[in-house]
């Protein structure tokens, strides 16, 4: 989902987060229509359960 290996340091596991996060975000595409607001806010939310997970197993938590 963030597109990072299982190995990947904590920085590049941020930084890859930050990066989808922002290409999905609700507020970067309220300017689509609703069907493509819905696919992203659903990848939004993806990319957030990624993150939380990836973040326990680092023992960032």
């Amino acid at each position: 989902m963030l597109g990072v290996p299982p190995d990947a340091s904590w920085d590049e596991i941020r930084s890859a987060y930050h990066r989808q996060a922002n290409r999905y975000h609700p507020d970067k595409v309220s300017h689509l229509g609703e069907e493509f607001q819905q696919l992203a806010k659903e990848k939004f939310q993806d990319i957030q359960w990624a993150y939380e997970t990836m973040r326990r197993e680092k023992g960032r938590g």
